[in-house]
């Protein structure tokens, strides 16, 4: 007799099981996505600090106010050694709530303002003093685009400590007419290494006396300061006397001209040199053309901080319109001072009329110079190239873009010098 096989060996399940089972499903589900899926505030203090080191001071005080345990992890000190506000400006009164989370540990600080704001921009001396007392291991302050009221607040109010300094686009206002504003800076900041004062309109040549004898000054920045060529007897004496150590010079967009980079070519220590023509010079074709702006430089009287200095050249007759805006284009004649150079020198002179000359003696100008940056000059020719190519025996990189030197003598140069890298404006490079 055959049997029919039954289709379920079990009872089938009740309703409350599949309930359960459903349950202990859509559990299982959910702790599988807790795993894959982590809550930011399950990770540790340590990998939270590891993430939060990524994001800059902004965010990391927005994120401050999102619960008590981030506030308290962002006030790790770890977290405020470098210190950039500088991804938008502040303004003043937003200031007081930023440098709150400064820490004795924070060596660099950078901010940066609006000068075209019409809220007030010109920082305190309350600010300079904060920093002071929280931020006692400075070493890097950078200040951009603010106002300074040069009668409050002094050289001597910034930190000792730093090692940097940047103005960059700053303003100072109500200037001493009789003293530089670094005066005895020299003293107050015996570290400072590097010096950034980019498109500072209120510098003036008077100031390089006093930065120039900065004791470990390396670098220097001064490219778009404008009254930069006031005065040549201010840049000949601080270099012939300062600048000891300086190794990295930016005169990029100045007017100067070939007595200013003359003098900067006793600088032994020099071993990089940026020179660019200011854009509202490059079509002047002739001297003519810079009378308007010459006569216009000649309104403003130059600063003197010596009353011997300035009595001295007013005696002599010395005239200040040679040393304005008229001789402010680069030619041959101040990259031939740049490097090494080779003279005769005159040993003996006897009273027989006999003239003993030594041959092919070098002086060494620029020994360690390996970086040269002269653009938009339209009288810079081949003649600088041949005589960087025999007398500057560091140099690594050229860069003549804008220059009147010719293909054939970018090709001589470079058969001479091939470990040299040069920059023009022909496509072949």
């Amino acid at each position: 007799m055959k049997m029919k096989r039954s289709r379920s060996l079990s009872p089938k399940a009740s309703s409350s099981e599949e309930d359960m089972k459903r349950v202990k499903f859509e559990e299982s589900e959910k702790t599988n996505d807790i795993i894959t899926h982590p809550h930011v505030l399950d990770f540790s203090d340590d990998v939270l600090l590891n993430i939060l080191k990524y994001l800059n001071p902004k965010d990391l005080m927005t994120i401050s106010l999102s619960c008590q345990r981030l506030a308290q992890i962002v006030q790790d000190k770890t977290l405020w050694r470098r210190v950039d506000f500088r991804a938008a400006p502040i303004l003043l009164n937003d200031l007081k709530e930023y440098i709150k989370f400064l820490q004795p540990i924070t060596i660099s600080l950078a901010i940066r303002g609006d000068l075209y704001c019409e809220n007030d921009t010109e920082l305190s001396l309350c600010f300079f003093n904060c920093i002071k007392t929280t931020c006692i291991q400075l070493k890097e302050l950078i200040i951009e685009e603010y106002c300074i009221n040069g009668d409050e607040i002094q050289i001597t109010d910034f930190p000792r400590t730093i090692e940097k300094l940047s103005l960059e686009g700053c303003k100072i206002e109500h200037l001493r007419s009789n003293k530089s504003y670094f005066f005895r800076m020299n003293f107050h900041m015996p570290n400072l290494t590097c010096l950034i004062l980019s498109n500072c309109q209120w510098f003036t040549p008077h100031s390089l006396l006093v930065i120039s004898k900065m004791p470990k000054l390396k670098e220097l920045r001064l490219n778009s300061c404008h009254r930069l060529g006031e005065c040549v007897a201010y840049t000949s004496l601080a270099t012939r006397f300062g600048f000891k150590t300086l190794e990295i010079l930016d005169l990029r967009d100045t007017a100067l001209g070939d007595s200013e980079v003359g003098c900067f070519s006793c600088t032994k220590t020099l071993t990089h040199l940026y020179l660019e023509c200011p854009s509202s010079l490059r079509n002047a074709e002739s001297s003519d053309e810079l009378r308007p702006l010459q006569r216009e430089a000649l309104n403003q009287l130059p600063v003197y901080e010596d009353g011997n200095l300035a009595q001295f050249f007013v005696e002599d007759g010395f005239r200040w319109e040679n040393y304005m805006f008229g001789r402010c284009l680069i030619t041959d004649r101040a990259i031939c001072a740049l490097g090494s150079d080779t003279c005769d020198r005159i040993i003996n002179n006897s009273a027989e009329e006999v003239i003993v000359v030594e041959g092919d003696k070098r002086i060494f100008n620029n020994p360690h110079l390996k970086t040269l940056v002269v653009r938009n000059y339209p009288h810079v020719t081949n003649s600088s190239l041949v005589h960087l190519a025999l007398n500057a025996s560091s140099l690594e990189h050229l860069d003549v873009s804008g220059t009147s030197v010719t293909r054939q003598g970018v090709e001589t140069f470079k058969s001479q010098r091939p470990n040299v890298k040069i920059v023009t404006s022909f496509d072949e490079t």
